[in-house]
């Protein structure tokens, strides 16, 4: 684009450098302007010269020589013509006519009131006993003149005053026809070729940023990504088999090459079809599928909604356990968007952020299975912890959680400059069973199938019926959300963190009770704690305003009071009146200090 606009301004000065305008004539600037003649005149031949304002009359009369057509002749011994007496000043002049005709004259100014209009102001000592000399230059009408005037007895008797040639020699009318038609025919194609440049070089940008948007960019190498700076610590990972306990936790994850696997091929070309028994990829040998043994399923999702309709494995990698997402060819949209987002738009680790160790292709029996391999957290999702463990939460687990879950969305909903930078991003299905646990109680945000940035809004059309119904804001369920801005989603995002915050702090333990796990609204859905409809969540959140009801004994605890306070700002009916994220981590820190039961690592 730069090359471009340089060859434009290239083209355009020259076409003004070749065609420039008619140069006026100085002494019309000078007759129509008096004021100019107070400057400093130009050295000729830039500039003509003539210098109208007189000198003060002298006391003293001089003799002067007197001739019309003066023989040209510069020698004092030629024969002089006849002489006027009693002159003011004297003066010799040569003129050029318009036809080609010189004349040479010699006279003298007897009147004050004539030497203005004959000689300049400026004077120039021009040799002992001679006087003084004024010159002045002009031309009109085509002609040209030149007239020196001095002060003393016949003093114009030296040579003519000299004229320059200010004026060019005429072009022949070839040669005007031939310099306008050049003139004329860069004047046309020098702006439209800058034009057609500058064009060509924003359809192109344009081309190729299309193209590049419609590839999944999910993995453009066939080796594994895993980030050179993080550190040795968080690259073990818990089994939940404690015989083999200590044997993972003698090694340290690596990353080992993966071989001409046909993932990168899939990333670049799309070349390769996917579906149940039809156009299987051809795998080659150490892809990371073939270095990862599954050992037991985890669970599986129904895909209902357009959510996760695969399964969920814990495998064994170089000797450390790691969490297999296992995506059908139906759902391979999800998964190269999930793959996507881990390798490009998360570049670098968060401690609240699901780690990733990487994607592939691979074949079982007659289907093609899409891989998302990840970090295995062994206490399993949010929900799974909230509702199996038998005991309550404590105040200090209770603001762990919520904390490093806004942590994690802060992170995500935050722009970042820099080499490994990313962009601002939405999660769109941000619900217990999409955070994990880790083991030291805190969590990590996962499943970013449906993660958008402001340029995916742009250039792609946003279904905002996927997701879970359950987690969906008034403003996605009566379709009023502003799909066009960011700000819209991450609104959204706020107001399912606040109904996450709640299923935690209904089991946290105040004044000995602590009530049982139950999901968002199940108390007014007929099924539950099963997937409501989009009509059902619709006319209870968006048309009768309904919200989970926040316990009474609350109210008798600092801690729960304030989530309370929070969690009513966060799911608040107007979207522009919800909390930013920031301000909810800012508001948890503040309620974690003031708890002398909560003794967390606050930054």
């Amino acid at each position: 684009m730069a090359d471009a606009i340089f060859i434009t301004h290239l083209v355009l000065l020259l076409t003004f450098k070749l065609c420039p305008g008619e140069r006026l004539q100085n002494i019309r600037l000078h007759e129509d302007d008096p004021s100019l003649d107070s400057e400093e005149p130009p050295n000729p031949p830039e500039l003509m010269e003539r210098h109208i304002n007189g000198i003060s009359s002298p006391s003293k009369r001089y003799e002067c020589y007197d001739c019309d057509l003066c023989a040209p002749c510069d020698s004092p011994d030629c024969d002089l013509p006849k002489t006027c007496s009693g002159a003011i000043t004297c003066w010799t002049a040569r003129v050029h006519e318009a036809g080609g005709t010189e004349r040479l004259s010699r006279g003298c100014t007897t009147e004050p009131e004539h030497m203005p209009f004959i000689c300049s102001k400026q004077q120039q000592t021009i040799g002992s006993g001679s006087g003084k000399k004024r010159q002045a230059s002009s031309s009109t009408g085509g002609g040209q003149y030149s007239l020196v005037c001095c002060q003393g007895d016949l003093c114009n008797n030296g040579s003519f005053p000299e004229l320059h040639s200010y004026f060019p020699q005429e072009p022949s009318n070839d040669e005007r026809v031939e310099d306008y038609a050049v003139k004329l025919t860069l004047a046309i194609l020098g702006p439209m070729v800058g034009l057609g440049v500058i064009g060509g070089g924003v359809l192109a940008c344009i081309f190729v940023r299309r193209t590049r948007r419609k590839r999944p960019s999910a993995l453009r190498r066939n080796k594994l990504l895993v980030d050179s700076d993080l550190e040795p610590s968080s690259l073990h990972f818990s089994s939940s088999s404690p015989s083999t306990t200590s044997a993972y936790h003698t090694h340290e994850l690596r990353a080992t090459a993966a071989g001409d696997s046909t993932l990168k091929e899939y990333l670049d070309g799309r070349s390769l079809t996917s579906g149940s028994g039809s156009g299987l990829p051809l795998l080659v040998q150490r892809t990371l599928a073939k270095q990862v043994a599954l050992v037991e399923c985890l669970g599986s999702g129904s895909g209902g909604g357009g959510g996760f309709g695969g399964e969920v494995w814990r495998g064994v990698w170089h000797g450390e356990c790691v969490a297999v997402k296992i995506y059908f060819s139906r759902d391979e949209a999800a998964w190269a968007r999930e793959t996507e987002v881990y390798s490009k738009l998360l570049p670098s680790r968060h401690d609240n952020v699901l780690g990733y160790v990487g994607s592939d292709m691979t074949s079982r029996g007659s289907c093609t299975q899409l891989w998302l391999v990840t970090h295995y957290h062994p206490l399993g999702s949010l929900y799974n912890h909230l509702n199996r463990s038998p005991h309550p939460l404590t105040h200090h687990q209770t603001l762990n959680i919520c904390l490093s879950v806004a942590n994690g969305l802060l992170y995500l909903h935050t722009e970042i400059n820099g080499t490994r930078g990313k962009p601002a991003m939405s999660h769109r299905d941000l619900k217990s069973k999409n955070i994990l646990v880790k083991a030291n109680g805190a969590c990590a945000i996962s499943d970013f199938a449906l993660a958008v940035t402001q340029e995916r809004i742009t250039m792609d059309r946003i279904d905002l019926r996927q997701g879970t119904k359950r987690y969906m804001s008034p403003e996605v369920l009566d379709q009023t959300i502003n799909v066009e801005c960011l700000e819209s989603f991450r609104r959204a995002d706020m107001y399912s963190l606040a109904l996450v915050m709640w299923e935690v702090c209904r089991r946290c333990v105040s004044n000995g009770v602590a009530l049982d796990y139950a999901a968002p609204y199940s108390e007014w859905l007929s099924g539950g704690n099963q997937e409501p409809s989009f009509e059902e969540m619709r006319k209870l959140v968006a048309l009768d305003q309904r919200r989970p009801p926040l316990p009474n004994r609350w109210h008798s605890d600092p801690t729960l009071a304030g989530m309370g306070k929070l969690i009513r700002e966060c799911w608040h009916g107007k979207p522009a009146a919800r909390l930013p994220v920031l301000r909810v981590k800012k508001t948890l820190v503040k309620l974690a200090s003031n708890d002398p039961r909560v003794h967390l690592p606050l930054d």
